[in-house]
């Protein structure tokens, strides 16, 4: 019996061994198995891109045994086009806890418990209806089948969501929610017919916008809510719910229900338990922490209703009550209460159509201490708009002040407005409601504490008067507004009429302290100084406007500005010592502008036209001739955040800039220094047109690099990303060595300029795009033109080196060139020139060929060798066949091809010429009567010979180089690098 006994205990021990075993080591086991199954089914079904982190995934019996939990962490759902990119789901951690016998045996499966944590949750629905979340992969099954039903349901117990951030956007409504911080939990039977979801959810912040305007802007919200769940889940009635904003409550009764192409609804609400306190919680700016420190009484009803029909073509009714009485509240810590709170307020609708909507505010009163204010609005009417409505207030700005204070501001005054409107508004109609209202300011004061000088007197008396409800009969009118501070007093008198034409009569008069009125009211980054001093006069219609019937427009007046400064960090201080200017409805004449731009000085002088058109009218053009005179005009100081200039390949701050297109402006430019980057100019003057979107150049001229400037032609920037450059430049007596160190087409398709010492003259023509830092694209650059020169030198040279080396010349280690006149053109990335004359040491030799922009060279010289010069292997050549001796002083071609690139060059003899021109030097040089035997003796190999021989080198049009062979591994070595880059990068 003992053994028996302890032998059963053995067996149980050992099968809950190899049960925790089992259940230890069966997720281990299939891990990557089921990985697998689930990347296969996600590609499957989902247009996508689903991640996880594989490490991290989880399977166990252990944390809600006997059920089975799997966990992925931080999982994401990341859309394709047209989302691509942007976030459908996220969060740190996905559980599902599953029931592992009703797996294994039942014909049920029940989730216990569904878990996010910390999820963020993105709906975005498009314009034509196309939404974030339709990710699954449409099934290619095209074949009806008739299945058998199925005894399979699926039930879930509880789930909840940790800290999350839900978006619903929805342009088809246009609709916007926002929720964060949100915590939910819920639990329902979906294997019911019928059943009741049960849910509590609480939002940090809600927000909820409609047609682009915000209703509810971060508010607090809280719904605890039972639901009763029918019809196949299509229709939800409410039970035990309430649901909270802020310290608003509300409750709903009724019912919700989902058809086929519409929703049918019986709903109404109502906050029985709230006091008008509660309310005051929706006021933005009110619930604060300090919010329950704050004292408040009154009665608060509010209760509505939703019923009938929503689709796409019908709205239900609807209803919405709110009253308010004899209410009052008052902050903590201050003397005075809002008293005297009534509103009594209906919003609506009986049938679902928009138009017979009702608003019907009642009655609306407080007292803000000894100051009341009234209103009634009734709108009968949603389009056109029918609207009866008063209001009437007068308020002591200073008791305001106190009763809601705002720190470092004093107000002080008297304000009152009294209006009534009631009419029609119809912006088709151009109708408005009959107004009469009038408003006043006295004893107007402000005072800020970040600057001590108070605005005072603040004054004003405004009129809107219409009788007929015809914008066209509007007259509006503000009488003596003035203000004053520090002494300076600025006034000004309006009367606008007619609506339809506006038809304006304004008067302004004085002076204003800029640095003041900025410190008032502050810009960031930014600070001003200077005095202001008008007094314009200006009276018309806009239609004279817009018909450009200027002499209809008795604008006049003057202005002027002294010791202006403007100081922010993105720019230079721009200070000027005067300006003046003279209005009439024509032009403004520009009087006397002096000031400054950093180190730079300026004088403007000129005309301003059709200002009136530019301001006020749509696309209108303003024009302008002004003459710009300075001593410096240091632009690197608009180029660069540090204080030092900019280097030539400094272009990090240079950027295109477009050329507005309704701007017709002629300025006329006399600069005495130009600084920009590395560069100085001098005197420079000229004409820029800015007109259409394009600026041209006419006869700029300036002195840099040692010689002298003329450039012609245009800048546009019509296409921003692609602006475009077309200049004709005549530039003398030039550096080569300093235009190839300063100009980056000079330093790309001529870089042995660089090494040149002497001055260059081109007339050129020269076209293409700009990159977006203001340099040339290389690659979209043509032109054409003549380059002089007059005298310069190249020594040094691995170009002269491999020459001489070739030739075996000693005496050519010197490039000079005299009195050159070269035709060169750019096209294709290559510049081509056409045959010039040099001197190798006192060799003649004529150039031709092409440099590319990847510095590649592709030249043919041919060198005039004296005959005495090659040796005596020739003289011999001519002795031997002839038996006449060579003539010294004759000269033998010699033609070399120039290839490689502009660092590595590669010269090589070009035998097929060379040979025939060792025949006629041969020829030319012996006596004639031995002519017929040179002829002989330099044909075929005997010629290829002695040629290689004179010069020590066989034909290397025939033999590939060690340096050909190194040139094609460097390649192919290039290659490898790419590939092995581009693979890096992939993986």
């Amino acid at each position: 019996m003992k053994k028996a006994l302890k032998w059963t205990l053995i067996i149980i021990g050992g099968l809950i061994v190899l049960i925790l075993a089992a259940a230890f080591i069966i997720p281990i086991v299939f891990k990557d198995d089921i990985v697998a199954a689930i990347n296969k089914e996600i590609n499957k079904s989902v247009n996508a891109d689903v991640v996880y982190d594989v490490e991290k995934f989880d399977i166990t019996l252990f944390k809600n045994f006997p059920n089975i939990t799997a966990e992925m962490r931080d999982l994401g759902v990341i859309n394709r086009a047209p989302f691509e990119g942007e976030v459908l789901f996220a969060t740190e951690s996905f559980e599902v806890e599953v029931n592992l016998k009703e797996i294994l045996f039942g014909d049920q499966l029940r989730v216990k418990g569904i878990s996010l944590v910390r999820p963020i949750i993105n709906v975005k629905v498009l314009k034509d209806g196309r939404a974030n979340y339709d990710i699954a992969v449409p099934s290619t099954d095209t074949v009806t089948t008739t299945e058998e039903p199925s005894n399979f349901s699926f039930g879930i117990d509880h789930w909840e969501i940790i800290d999350g951030d839900i978006t619903y956007d929805d342009a088809t409504l246009p609709f916007l929610m926002s929720l964060k911080g949100v915590n939910h939990s819920g639990s329902g039977d979906f294997t019911q017919d019928v059943f009741d979801l049960k849910t509590n959810t609480v939002a940090d912040t809600l927000t909820v916008a409609y047609g682009g305007v915000e209703y509810l802007s971060n508010k607090r919200a809280e719904i605890d809510a039972t639901v009763s769940i029918s019809e196949a889940y299509t229709k939800y009635t409410f039970k035990e719910n309430t649901a909270k904003l802020n310290d608003f409550a509300m409750s709903f009764d009724g019912w919700f229900k989902m058809n086929e192409k519409d929703f049918g609804m019986d709903l109404s609400f109502k906050s029985p338990e709230n006091t008008f306190k509660s309310i005051l919680s929706l006021v933005p700016g009110m619930y604060t922490q300090s919010f329950n420190n704050i004292e408040a009484k009154g009665d608060l009803s509010f209760n509505g209703f939703v019923k009938g029909t929503y689709s796409e073509k019908q709205m239900p009714a609807f209803n919405l009550n709110l009253l308010v009485k004899d209410a009052m509240f008052k902050y903590p810590d201050l003397p005075t209460a809002v008293n005297n709170i009534n509103v009594d307020l209906l919003v609506d609708n009986k049938d679902g159509i928009i138009d017979n909507t009702i608003i019907d505010l009642k009655k609306l009163h407080l007292d803000f201490g000894s100051n009341p204010v009234d209103a009634k609005a009734l709108i009968t009417k949603m389009y056109p708009t029918n609207v009866d409505a008063t209001v009437a207030a007068k308020l002591n700005l200073a008791e305001l002040n106190k009763m809601f204070p705002m720190e470092g501001l004093d107000m002080k005054g008297s304000y009152a407005i009294n209006l009534n409107a009631k009419g029609i508004y119809d912006s088709l109609k151009k109708t408005i409601p009959a107004i009469d209202a009038a408003m006043s300011l006295t004893s107007g004061y402000v005072k800020s504490s970040q600057f001590p000088l108070p605005l005072q007197d603040l004054h004003f008396t405004s009129t809107v008067k219409n009788t007929s409800g015809k914008l066209a009969e509007t007259f509006i009118t503000v009488k003596d507004m003035s203000v004053l501070m520090d002494g300076e007093k600025f006034s000004a008198d309006l009367l606008l009429q007619n609506l339809d034409d506006y038809t304006w009569d304004l008067k302004a008069k004085g002076g204003i302290d800029l640095e003041k009125i900025t410190k008032v009211f502050p810009v960031e980054g930014m600070s001003l100084a200077g005095k202001v001093k008008a007094d314009i006069e200006t009276k018309g219609k806009y239609s004279d406007v817009q018909a450009e019937r200027y002499d209809k427009l008795p604008t006049s007046g003057t202005a002027s500005l002294k010791d202006f400064k403007y100081i922010t960090k993105d720019l230079p201080t721009v200070t000027l010592s005067q300006a003046g200017m003279v209005f009439d409805p024509k032009k403004i004449e520009l009087q006397n502008v002096n000031g400054t731009i950093g180190k730079s000085d300026f004088n403007v002088s000129g005309s301003v036209l059709n200002y009136l058109g530019y301001i006020f009218g749509k696309n209108e053009t303003i024009k302008g001739a002004v003459n710009f005179n300075s001593t410096l005009l240091d632009l690197n100081e608009f180029m660069s955040d540090s204080d030092a200039p900019a280097t030539a390949t400094d272009t990090a701050a240079l950027s295109v800039f477009p050329v507005p297109q309704n701007i017709d402006f002629l300025l006329k430019s006399n600069i005495k220094t130009v600084k920009m980057m590395n560069y100085t100019m001098t005197n420079a003057s000229g004409d820029v047109v800015v007109k259409d979107g394009i600026a041209n150049l006419s006869g700029l001229k300036f002195n840099m690099l040692g010689g002298s400037f003329v450039v012609n032609g245009t800048y546009n920037a019509k296409d921003i990303a692609h602006p475009k450059y077309d200049l004709g430049l005549k530039i003398e007596n030039v550096s080569m060595k300093e235009a190839s160190s300063a100009s980056s087409l000079v330093s790309t398709y001529a870089p042995i300029a660089g090494m040149v010492n002497g001055n260059f003259s081109t007339d050129f023509k020269i076209s293409g795009e700009l990159l977006k830092d203001m340099m040339p694209n290389m690659a979209t650059v043509n032109g054409g033109g003549l380059i002089k020169i007059a005298q310069a030198a190249l020594k040094d040279s691995k170009l002269i080196s491999g020459i001489t080396s070739l030739t075996k010349l000693s005496d050519a280690n010197e490039v000079t060139m005299k009195d050159v006149l070269m035709s060169a053109s750019i096209k294709d990335g290559r510049l081509s020139v056409k045959p010039f004359d040099v001197k190798f040491g006192s060799y003649k030799t004529t150039i031709a060929g092409s440099t590319g922009m990847d510095q590649s060279i592709d030249y043919t010289l041919k060198m005039d060798v004296p005959a005495g010069k090659l040796g005596s292997q020739f003289n011999s050549l001519i002795a031997s066949k002839t038996g006449a001796k060579a003539d010294p002083n004759g000269t033998v071609p010699v033609t070399i091809g120039l290839g490689g690139s502009v660092t590595s060059p590669s010269p090589k003899l070009i035998m097929d010429e060379q040979k025939q021109q060792v025949k006629e030097a041969a020829t030319t040089v012996a006596k004639e009567e031995g002519t017929k035997a040179i002829e002989k003796a330099v044909k075929g190999t005997e010629a290829e010979k002695i040629v290689g021989s004179i010069l020590g080198k066989s034909d290397t049009t025939k033999t590939k180089t060690k340096a050909d062979s190194t040139k094609t591994q460097q390649v192919e070595d290039a290659k490898s690098l790419i590939k092995g880059l581009l693979k890096k990068k992939k993986s």
